[in-house]
């Protein structure tokens, strides 16, 4: 098993299979510190997060409702 992974590593690709088991053991590290349900991750900014995801919603809705009305007025116009 030893001799296996020696030549993985010490290979023509073993610079990029140590940087990509690197880089996968930061990216893990930072989501479970700072993904959701983290530990450092700021209540303040997901509170902020969801009010600006309910604007933007109702906003949606009334730009939905005001071209659904147009296209009522639209229709009884007989165009």
């Amino acid at each position: 098993m030893s001799e296996m992974l020696e030549q993985i590593f010490s290979g023509a690709y073993g610079g990029v299979a140590v940087m990509a088991l690197i880089t996968a053991a930061v990216v893990f590290f930072l989501r479970a510190l700072y993904g959701p349900n983290g530990r450092f991750r700021d209540p303040k900014w997901d509170e902020s997060n969801r009010r600006i995801r309910q604007q933007e919603a109702e906003r949606r809705e009334r730009l939905l409702k005001q071209i659904q009305d147009e296209a009522d007025e639209d229709g009884k116009d007989g165009r």
